[in-house]
C-alpha cells in the first residue's frame, strides 16, 4: 500500500505532527519528498511530492499569497511546515487558502531534524516499493485454489458446522528464494494449524507465501492458534533470524474473497507499522496502529521492563516457557484455570510455575497495573524488538 499523507499522521511517524487542513485529500499518495528551507524554488517541486519547509519568511503575504494554488496546480500532495524556528504558527492566510483548495497542510514540531524526517519518509516510500512487488499475497494464485478446495469440502459436509477462517503467512526478510529455513518454518506453522483447528480444509504455498483454509468450532480457537503462531514467529526470529508475518480473518456470508483481502490488508498493516515480525487478526488492525504510536513515543518501553528482560534471559538460558506462561495468563485476564488449559498443564503446575516467576522477577500477578505494564511491554517486544 503506497504511503499517503494520512499514513504520516495515523502511524505517528513524528509524534506531535498535526494535519491542519485538507483532510478530504489526506489519501494523496506521497511518491517523493522535497525539502526547501526557503521557498524560493517552488516551481521545481514535482507532482506527487510532499514539500517540507521551515516556513522561513512565510509570513510575507505579498510573496506567498498564491503558494497553495501553485502547489495544487503542480500536483504537490501536501505541505509540511516546521514551526518553532522561523514561524511560531502557520500563517492564517496559508490555512485559509489550503481549506479553499482542500490541500493538506501539516505542522511539524521543531524537535525533529529534517534529516530524520527525510530518512523516515524515504524509507517508507522505498519499503512500499519493495513490499508491493514481493511481500503481499498473490491473490490471483491463492484465491481460486482456496475457493475450489473450500467448495469441495463443504459439498462433502466437511467444515459446514464450523467457522471458516483463512490464515495467511508471508516472509518479511526473505523474498523469492525458498530455502531450508523457510521450508522448516512452514512445516512448523502447518503443524500448529493442524493441531489447533477443528477441520483442516487445505493449504497452498507459493515461494515465500502460504495460505490455509481452516474450520473452528468457535472464534476463541482461532485466536488461540494465532497466539501459538506468534510464539513460533518470535522463536524463529530469535534463533535463525527468519522474520514472518501471519494474518487471519473469518469468512463472513460465504465471502471467501473478502476474507482473503482482509488478510492482505492485515499484512499491509504489519508492514506499515514497521513490525519486525508478528501476527495480526483483521479485527485488531486499528489496535496495532495505536500500539505503533506508543512505540514511536518510547522505543525503549519493552527493553526497560525488567520483568520481561529477566524472563527472556531465563528462557534463553534454560529453554523454559516462562514468557509463554505469562503471555497466556495475561491473555486470560488472570484466570489460572483457562491459562492452564491452554498450556496443557495441571492448574497446580501453573501455580508452581507462577511462584517460580515471582521468585525470579518479583512480579506481582495480583497487581492490575503490573499486569498491564507487562502486557504492553510483551506486545511491543513481539512486534518491534
Amino acid at each position: 500500500m503506497p504511503l499517503t499523507v494520512r499514513d504520516i499522521i495515523e502511524n505517528n511517524f513524528f509524534p506531535g505532527t498535526e494535519l491542519i487542513t485538507g483532510r478530504e485529500s489526506a489519501g494523496n499518495i506521497v511518491s517523493w519528498v522535497n525539502v526547501q528551507e526557503i521557498l524560493d524554488s517552488v516551481d521545481m517541486v514535482g507532482s506527487g511530492e510532499l514539500l517540507i519547509t521551515t516556513g522561513f519568511d512565510l509570513a510575507d503575504y505579498t510573496r506567498y499569497f498564491n503558494l497553495i494554488k501553485r502547489l495544487k496546480a503542480k500536483g504537490v500532495v501536501g505541505l509540511m511546515v516546521q514551526t518553532g524556528y522561523y514561524v511560531d504558527s502557520i500563517p492564517v492566510y496559508i490555512l485559509e487558502s489550503a481549506r479553499k483548495y482542500k490541500f493538506p497542510v501539516l505542522e511539524l514540531p521543531a524537535s525533529f531534524s529534517f534529516s530524520e524526517v527525510l530518512k523516515t519518509l524515504i524509507s517508507e516510500i522505498n519499503r512500499e516499493s519493495v513490499i508491493g512487488n514481493q511481500s503481499y499475497l498473490d491473490f490471483n494464485y491463492f484465491y481460486p485454489k482456496l475457493k475450489k478446495k473450500l467448495a469441495e469440502s463443504l459439498e462433502r459436509g466437511i467444515g459446514s458446522d464450523n467457522i471458516i477462517a483463512v490464515l495467511a503467512v508471508s516472509a518479511v526478510n526473505v523474498y523469492n528464494e525458498v530455502g531450508p529455513d523457510i521450508e522448516e518454518a512452514f512445516e512448523n506453522i502447518k503443524s500448529l494449524a493442524v493441531i489447533n483447528c477443528d477441520t483442516y480444509i487445505g493449504h497452498y504455498e507459493k515461494n515465500v507465501q502460504m495460505t490455509f483454509c481452516l474450520g473452528f468450532e468457535n472464534a476463541t480457537k482461532l485466536r488461540d492458534l494465532m497466539d501459538e503462531v506468534q510464539v513460533l514467529l518470535i522463536r524463529l526470529s530469535n534463533k535463525i533470524g527468519l522474520n514472518l508475518f501471519a494474518t487471519a480473518d473469518t469468512v463472513e456470508d460465504n465471502n471467501l474473497e473478502n476474507c482473503i483481502k482482509h488478510c492482505m490488508e492485515a499484512l499491509q498493516t504489519l508492514h506499515s507499522i514497521r513490525a519486525i515480525r508478528g501476527t495480526c487478526m483483521y479485527e485488531h488492525m486499528t489496535f496495532l496502529k495505536k500500539l505503533y504510536s506508543i512505540y514511536r513515543t518510547n522505543t525503549l518501553y519493552s527493553k526497560e521492563n525488567k520483568v520481561l528482560r529477566l524472563l527472556i534471559d531465563k528462557d534463553r538460558e534454560s529453554d523454559s516457557d516462562y514468557i509463554k506462561t505469562v503471555r497466556f495468563f495475561l491473555e486470560e485476564n488472570g484466570n489460572v484455570t483457562r491459562a492452564a488449559k491452554r498450556l496443557f498443564v495441571h492448574r497446580h503446575t501453573l501455580i508452581n510455575r507462577m511462584d517460580a516467576i515471582k521468585d525470579i522477577t518479583g512480579f506481582n500477578f495480583d497487581d492490575y497495573f503490573e499486569r498491564l505494564d507487562l502486557s504492553l511491554a510483551l506486545m511491543l517486544n513481539d512486534y518491534f524488538d
